[in-house]
């Protein structure tokens, strides 16, 4: 059986093979079909022309794998280039960071093809990277985390509120993590709780006192506003699924109380958990196991220098301070 050679009929195997293979989230799926229809839409244009085509004449042009090389991928990544000098208004989907998420993409698939036999050589091992700089992440201070959750509030309207940021802070779970946690995934005897990750990976994440309090403090309310008998642990007021998109709104609501950092996220949330841990002495190992990273690199965004523990080390350490 002759292999097929069809980039854009590859590229949907590609993507069927990370979504069934391994196992990656919707929203990476999402993200490397996109990267990859710019790419296969600029070969489009490359080998056949400028041209509005149909939905019914694209799915009869063809680009033969073999005749895309090296110098095409260069190609499609300086014209990515060129489209961040000039449209400024679009400049984040063609920054430094987004192009180099789309190298990355990339080289996966051209890897999978490699392995696969579908090409003789891996041609994307070529590309290199676009430098990218490296921006610290926002966090609170402990004063701030203890004053925002001051701020929330115990009374019955806030219960909800209230575990949602205990437990952002006390486990640095992904938005995604904390609205999918099972109220079978929390385990009192221990004070732990089981999260579904990326690439479905479980692991299970310790929670303090107060993150213990406020969730049993919100199970009360939970038994009576839980109409439609759902197994997660946190449901909305009526009765559903909470939305990430309410979570969201929720903790940029809370967080504009007590910070003006410009991006108020749950994610900030997860930076301070990390960042608070790694300054209180944590190993950054056992840190990355906490947050769920696959990479140690990864982790050690949260590593950078804090100024006010700088100047504690120099003036122990150092002989003339």
């Amino acid at each position: 059986m002759q292999k097929q050679t069809d980039i854009v009929i590859l590229v949907n195997e590609f993507i069927e093979y990370l979504n069934l293979a391994r196992n990656y989230s919707n929203n990476t799926i999402i993200s490397y079909r996109i990267d990859l229809k710019q790419f296969t839409d600029f070969l489009i244009l490359t080998f056949h022309g400028e041209h509005d085509y149909t939905a019914e004449e694209l799915n009869v042009l063809k680009i033969d794998v073999k005749s895309v090389d090296l110098f095409l991928l260069k190609s499609f990544i300086a014209d990515l280039f060129e489209k961040q000098k000039l449209d400024i208004k679009k400049a984040r989907m063609f920054s430094n960071r987004s192009i180099s998420r789309k190298i990355s993409v990339i080289k996966s698939f051209f890897k999978y093809l490699y392995k696969k036999g579908m090409v003789k050589a891996n041609i994307a091992t070529g590309l290199g990277f676009p430098k990218i700089e490296k921006k610290l992440p926002s966090y609170l201070s402990i004063n701030e985390i203890n004053e925002l959750l001051d701020k929330v509030g115990d009374d019955e309207l806030s219960f909800i509120n209230k575990a949602i940021i205990e437990v952002f802070y006390a486990t640095g779970i992904r938005l995604t993590e904390l609205i999918n946690i099972r109220l079978d995934d929390v385990n009192f005897s221990n004070n732990t709780v089981k999260v579904l990750g990326k690439g479905s990976k479980q692991r299970i994440v310790p929670f303090g006192s107060k993150a213990e309090a406020a969730i049993k403090n919100y199970i009360q309310i939970r038994q009576i506003i839980n109409i439609n008998n759902l197994d997660l642990l946190f449901v909305s007021k009526k009765g559903k699924k909470l939305y990430a998109a309410e979570v969201r709104k929720m903790v940029k609501k809370k967080l504009s109380t007590v910070t003006d950092i410009k991006k108020k996220s749950p994610h900030v949330l997860r930076h301070s958990f990390a960042t608070h841990l790694l300054d209180n002495g944590a190993d950054i190992r056992a840190v990355k196991d906490l947050l769920g990273h696959e990479n140690l690199s990864t982790t050690q965004i949260y590593t950078h220098v804090n100024p006010e523990k700088l100047k504690k080390v120099y003036k122990q350490a150092h002989p003339k301070a």
